[in-house]
């Protein structure tokens, strides 16, 4: 597990947050890649569960040196702090992705309820695949499975750098009833790229 702490951010009556940088983030999934590396296991497959795995798995692919990454897209969350009361799996694999007989690493960018996880490898496993193990970043305390693989354990809910025009678009709703100045001040706590903010707060 990786030695890097990531500061949490709480607001009065709401959840915490953390939100780890580009660089930060190069460096989880770089520890990520060593530990699946040095446990020599051998994979015909890594598949990304879009949209959370996509912007790292290309990444993930080159450090375990393998052309054979594919995605299928799952969908649990409905908001912040908020969970669908089912998987919605929006897209299947490619048809030229041929998992039966193989071994698969699956890949996502966090590991929350671990529900996601297991539906997706259920699926996998319905498509034949021989062995289905999985891998993330970042680790909840509250998941019903423990991945293979994880760099980072947070409680707090994940800010990546990557859908910052996505958080702004939730806390404009979920704190609609604060002063704009004090929703820039939360951004600011945060962290978040001061140019992104001033664009997309006012973007429709």
């Amino acid at each position: 597990m990786s030695k890097l702490r990531f500061e949490e951010v709480n607001f009065r009556e709401d959840i915490s947050y953390i939100a780890p940088s580009w660089e930060e983030m190069g460096k989880l999934i770089f520890e990520l890649g060593k530990q699946i590396l040095k446990s020599e296991r051998k994979y015909d497959w890594l598949i990304s569960i879009a949209k959370g795995g996509w912007t790292w798995s290309r990444t993930l692919a080159d450090f375990l040196d393998t052309d054979n990454l594919a995605s299928v897209k799952a969908k649990l969350y409905s908001g912040i702090g908020q969970t669908a009361p089912e998987l919605i799996l929006e897209q299947s694999l490619p048809v030229s992705v041929i998992v039966k007989n193989k071994t698969v690493l699956l890949f996502d960018d966090v590991t929350d309820s671990g529900k996601t996880f297991l539906e997706v490898k259920k699926y996998l496993q319905k498509l034949g695949a021989k062995k289905v193990e999985t891998a993330s970043l970042f680790l909840k305390p509250h998941s019903v499975i423990i991945p293979d693989f994880f760099a980072c354990k947070t409680k707090a809910w994940i800010i990546f750098p990557h859908e910052i025009r996505e958080f702004i678009t939730l806390t404009k709703k979920s704190w609609k009833n604060l002063p704009k100045k004090e929703v820039l001040r939360r951004y600011q706590k945060l962290g978040l790229p001061k140019d992104q903010v001033k664009f997309f707060y006012d973007h429709r």
